[in-house]
């Protein structure tokens, strides 16, 4: 009799275990389930370059004229160059807007001190290329450059059309500029 009470016992204390209430990994499962179907996933967001760069470039010529360059990425101000969305994600891509300073020297007395950016050429065109156009680069071109006159190579590029530009700036002694295209691609 014993043990008929003791057998009664475990099957009770079973049964009322049983009772048919959610286990812990279940309602872990369930409560990750419904939020997922309540919240709208954030887009991967991808900048290119990701990091700020800056390049100087200090070039000499015929030891009296001096020319800086300073090229570097804007860190609030970018082109979206693709949207692409997957299974319930989506991925942005950016391509950081580009400018440059410039500063000319002759026997330390300054000839020049510009900036160059897309934003100035988009004012002067109606041409769609410089509605997404960064710029890419500005340097001196060495051959073609004197003691009377330094010439500067700007690019432009549009990531999402892949078009550039390709500029020439010619700089006398006493900074009068000329400015003229050599190539383009769109």
């Amino acid at each position: 009799m014993k043990n008929l009470l003791g057998i009664f016992v475990v099957i009770a204390a079973i049964c009322f275990n049983c009772d048919g209430r959610q286990t812990k990994r279940e309602a872990f499962v369930k409560a990750v389930a419904e939020y997922n179907l309540n919240t709208t996933p954030l887009p991967a967001v991808i900048f290119s370059p990701d990091r700020n760069v800056e390049i100087v470039t200090d070039t000499l010529i015929a030891n009296s004229l001096n020319v800086r360059i300073r090229n570097y990425s804007l860190m609030d101000a970018q082109i979206v160059v693709s949207r692409t969305e997957m299974n319930n994600s989506s991925q942005i891509q950016y391509q950081r807007i580009f400018e440059s300073e410039i500063t000319i020297t002759k026997a330390s007395k300054s000839i020049l001190s510009t900036h160059i950016s897309a934003k100035q050429f988009k004012g002067w065109s109606t041409d769609p290329f410089w509605k997404d156009a960064t710029l890419q680069h500005t340097w001196v071109n060495q051959e073609l450059s004197s003691a009377d006159a330094i010439t500067l190579e700007i690019s432009f590029i549009n990531p999402n059309t892949k078009g550039y530009k390709l500029y020439r700036m010619y700089i006398d002694t006493h900074g009068k500029q000329a400015l003229h295209l050599i190539e383009e691609h769109s």
